[in-house]
């Protein structure tokens, strides 16, 4: 009886409890514009029940008599304490937060209002990005920042390249210093999870970067991962899949037009050419006959496939913020074998140990899988070819009669197991003080280790049809650790109302150590066990290496601001590394910034049309060390050798490396003038920007004469210079009801000359000698195709010179002297390497819970070379070559020569690499509230995205951007459908 009593008395209380819950509802908006602001955190104060807003602004939430407050809070705005009292229906108005609104820009060791940056730092817009295919961090720079070129090679899992305003450099490196989380990444940025990037940042003048100074000089790219941002704990699941298949499918010769180019090649060498038996093997006109005719691209190529699967957790407390995420993506590349699955794992914590001390840790875990031998690049497959036995091996080479020209582009691929696989742990332990008895110290910690470890483990399995033993295994593994330690003191300071500081001063180490081991078997007594048991074989070939470097750094850095509109930044680096030689193993790298708001000054108040007007100018150096370990010390080889008939082997050591005990620092000097501009209330903004670089000391490893003994030797030598104007215009074309149209422009111009290289003038006329042999001239690009000049094929009837005749290529005659020659009739034809102009536009339309947007990418001014006429080799007329025509009696080609034209001056052919490229494209539809409210989440989008849709350009080879010819690997043209949940 007790027992039933104390039951009825829960339920009664139950009851009563839920009779007391009413619903809550209301819009969030902004108090300015009267917009609706979705996503806004809506917490009943004291616990964790709470909500977002919906992309209309509205809420709902249920609460009880008990609940007395409603905590509203969103990044950009100021965070409300509402009472609710007995109301069931709040509308709420937040303000804008001018303070955190400026605060979003990261710089070198912290971040910076970005009224108050003085130096060129691109912000990247991930939101621009989020609805898009990309598995690769680097995919969302492509024509979207204004002086970034980045290089797909159409591969899943490869970093590609990029150049942030130009190449420096002749010999040395020429990418940026990736920075994740404050910390060096030399890991590869296609190892970070785009998922897990909160911002994006390019530093690209000397003032923004010189705080790196002794990597920055190739420009830096800063990446902060995300953190918790609502009371909320919040579950968000990110996912993706789509198909790919070739954005471009180069024209090779179909079989009719490889017979009718078989029958010509006979024709004009004087062969028979009645009957296809005198110009087509017995294979390939049994092939014919039957029907056995074989695509190239079919037959190297796969279906290509991008699955993506992200969820995070996320949330802050008083005390800790964390961030927890796990990503898997399976990629299967359009060439046959190549695919990427990678594993990402994340962990960010911060916790607030005491109001004076912070720790935490940002790490991340990284697995990626790029198994598989894809076939080779180097032949095009035949129509009439017979790349497969009749078992179903592949031949190892095409023709059984012709066992001399043409290889098997699939024989490798398909008899080797490849295993390649790259692990990496990154993490960065931290530790802040903000010292309690003197407001604006602080000092932080950072201690970063990264460790790393890949394998690539090959094997070749026994061709059967061969009688001798084809078996090779090896096993390839490397470690790398490298760690960074960094004392960071900070200092913020107000001298009076007018006049404000901060202080910043680094000390730190960092080390950077890798070994590997490569052991080699053939001719396997056993196949069974692959590479797993390489003493089985029966010749060995083992090698290892190892190295390291370190490196020291100091740093200081004051930003001044008088009366927040008259603002400098003063910076000095100074690093030491191992790489140099001992004379010259320190450099110091200082720069300057000045910048004015002159929309502040009193003059500009009625110009009411004006929201911001600010003048940057800035000048410095930063440095590159962009060689490996050792490079400025004499080396020895090794080799071992049989002495005497039958004699043992021994091992002989001989030097093989010249010393250079000045090799020093390589350092690029870059003024930089900029003009930041905001107009009618933010409907239209934008940056104008113009640069000048200047690099000397080059590293460049010098050829030396073999008489020395040595090849060649690392030194400082020449200059290089860059020029370039950079413009960034970001528009909201229409804002009206329920729709928006918002565009973004970015337009860059980069030209590059060397400005010197040995100071010599052996021919004395007076000017400085170019070197030829590597394409170097003086005032010229540093990537030019320098050759004879194309004028046409000579046709019958013309005053063709002897040694030519109808159908050969004719050269002009640039010197004028009435002869051909290497030293008098080449010429710089064009640049190669980058555009000299780079633009893309980006368009976004939104209306209520759709919206679409679409970014077109453009390069212009820039060539590449290409063997369209396929006839430089003898040897070469049975591969299937890209169809670009050639010249006969009946269709005299001016552009193309006949098939029998040797090439005696071994000339190149060019074609603009120039394009135009629909290259994202994405619908994507916001699910309404009453949607949300069925299925109890948050918020929740579906979208439908395109990458590499269309391209306009006359080059004919695989992809312009890349410079891939006839036989690279096209980009991949992308269609997916993703989902992404918020819980």
């Amino acid at each position: 009886m007790i027992r039933a009593s104390a039951l009825s008395l829960l339920l009664l209380c139950s009851f009563m409890a839920s009779a007391t819950e009413r619903l809550l509802r209301g819009t969030v908006r902004d108090a300015e514009n009267n917009a609706a602001l979705p996503g806004v955190n809506l917490i009943i104060k004291g616990t964790q029940r709470g909500v977002i807003s919906d992309v209309n602004g509205k809420y709902e939430l249920r609460i009880s008599d008990q609940d007395a407050q409603l905590v509203v809070s969103f990044v950009g705005y100021l965070t409300q304490t509402i009472e609710i009292g007995s109301k069931t229906e709040i509308d709420i108005n937040l303000k804008v937060d001018q303070k955190a609104l400026d605060e979003v820009v990261v710089v070198g060791y912290g971040t910076q209002s970005k009224r108050f940056v003085t130096g060129a730092v691109a912000k990247v817009e991930m939101k621009q990005t989020e609805n898009l295919p990309n598995t690769n961090v680097t995919q969302a720079l492509r024509g979207r920042v204004a002086g970034v070129q980045f290089t797909d090679n159409g591969r899943p899992g490869q970093g590609g390249s990029i150049l942030v305003r130009g190449p420096r450099s002749l010999s040395g490196g020429n990418n940026p210093l990736i920075i994740l989380d404050g910390i060096i990444f030399n890991a590869g940025i296609q190892n970070i999870n785009p998922n897990d990037i909160e911002s994006m940042e390019i530093l690209k003048d000397a003032s923004a970067a010189a705080i790196y100074g002794s990597r920055a000089a190739n420009g830096v790219i800063l990446i902060n991962s995300k953190k918790g941002t609502t009371e909320k704990p919040t579950i968000r699941v990110n996912a993706f899949f789509g198909l790919s298949e070739r954005a471009h499918k180069v024209k090779l010769l179909t079989p009719d037009r490889y017979i009718e180019r078989m029958r010509d090649y006979n024709r004009q060498a004087g062969l028979p050419a009645n009957q296809l038996s005198d110009y087509l093997y017995p294979s390939e006109i049994a092939n014919r006959e039957a029907g056995r005719i074989v695509d190239h691209w079919d037959l190297v190529s796969q279906q290509g496939s991008i699955g993506s699967y992200d969820v995070s957790l996320s949330g802050r407390t008083a005390r800790t913020n964390y961030y927890l995420s796990a990503s898997m993506v399976n990629e299967q590349g359009i060439y046959r074998n190549d695919q990427m699955k990678r594993i990402s794992l994340r962990t960010n914590i911060e916790n607030e140990v005491t109001k004076w001390l912070t720790i935490g840790l940002n790490s991340t875990f990284i697995n990626r899988d790029q198994s598989g031998r894809i076939p080779s690049l180097s032949s095009n497959i035949h129509p009439f070819s017979t790349p497969f036995y009749e078992d179903g091996e592949p031949q190892q080479y095409l023709l059984p009669e012709d066992q001399v020209s043409q290889g098997n582009p699939l024989y490798t691929a398909l008899l080797t197991t490849n295993q390649t696989r790259f692990n990496n742990l990154f993490t960065n332990l931290f530790a802040t003080v903000n010292f309690p008895f003197l407001e604006g110290l602080s000092y932080r910690l950072n201690y970063s280790p990264n460790y790393r470890w890949d394998n690539d483990y090959n094997f070749t399995r026994q061709d059967k049809h061969l009688p001798n033993n084809t078996t090779v295994a090896s096993k390839f593994n490397r470690q790398d650790f490298d760690w960074v330690l960094e004392n960071i003191l900070t200092y913020k300071g107000q001298i009076n109302e007018n006049n404000s500081f901060d202080i910043t001063l680094l000390y730190g180490r960092n080390h950077t150590g890798q070994e590997a081991t490569t052991a080699t078997a053939t001719q396997l007594s056993s196949d069974v066990l692959g590479w797993d048991n390489l003493s089985l074989g029966g010749l060995f070939t083992n090698t290892s290496t190892a190295q390291i470097s370190d490196g020291v750094s100091s740093m200081f850095r004051v930003n001044y601001r008088l009366k927040n509109k008259y603002l400098a930044t003063f910076t000095v680096r100074r690093d030491g590394s191992s790489v140099f030689a001992a004379n010259n193993k320190y450099a110091t790298f200082p720069s300057v910034a000045l910048s004015w708001i002159i929309s502040d000054e009193p003059m500009m108040k009625n110009f009411k049309f004006m929201d911001v007007l600010k003048l940057r100018l800035s000048y410095g150096a930063v440095g590159n060390q962009a060689i490996s370990s050792y490079q400025s010390l004499s080396a020895s080889g090794i080799r071992r050798y049989v002495f005497g008939d039958g004699g043992l082997s021994s091992l002989g050591i001989f030097p093989s490396r010249m010393a250079n005990s000045d090799l020093k620092w390589e350092t690029t000097y870059t003024t930089n003038a900029a003009l930041d501009f905001g107009l009618f209330k933010g409907r239209l903004n934008g940056t104008l920007e113009v640069y000048a670089m200047n690099t000397r000391d080059l590293l460049v490893q010098r050829s030396l004469p073999t008489m020395t003994g040595y090849t060649s030797v690392w030194t400082n030598l020449g200059a290089t210079n860059n020029k370039g104007v950079e413009f960034t215009l970001n528009t909201i074309n229409l804002r009206r009801g329920k729709f928006e149209w918002t565009s973004s422009l970015v337009f860059s111009r980069n030209k590059n000359k060397i400005v010197h290289l040995y100071n010599s003038d052996t021919n004395k006329d007076g000017k400085e000698d170019d070197d030829i042999g590597n394409k170097w001239f003086i005032g010229q690009p540093m990537n030019v195709a320098y050759d004879y000049v194309f004028d046409g094929i000579y046709q019958e009837g013309d005053n063709v010179p002897a040694g030519s005749k109808p159908g050969g290529v004719r050269v002009k005659d640039v010197n004028g002297d009435g002869g051909i020659t290497p030293a008098g009739d080449r010429a710089i034809i064009g640049q190669t390497g980058q555009p000299n102009v780079r633009w893309g536009l980006s368009n976004s339309l939104e209306y209520g819970n759709l919206s679409f947007s679409f970014h077109i990418n453009a390069m212009q001014g820039w060539i590449g070379s290409m063997d369209l006429a396929g006839n430089t080799l003898q040897n070469d007329r049975n591969f299937n070559r890209i169809d670009y025509g050639w010249w006969t009696l009946e269709n005299k080609s001016n552009t193309m020569p006949s098939l029998v034209y040797t090439n005696p001056l071994g000339h190149g052919y060019y074609v603009s690499r120039d394009f135009v490229r629909l290259q994202d494209v994405s619908l994507t539809f916001n699910l309404p509230k009453n949607w949300i409210n069925k299925v109890h989440i948050a918020n929740g989008r579906i979208f439908l995205s395109g990458k590499n849709l269309w391209t306009i350009t006359k080059w004919p080879g695989a992809d312009p951007e890349s410079g891939t010819d006839q036989n690279g690997i096209p980009l991949a043209r992308t269609i997916t459908l993703g989902v992404n949940v918020g819980f």
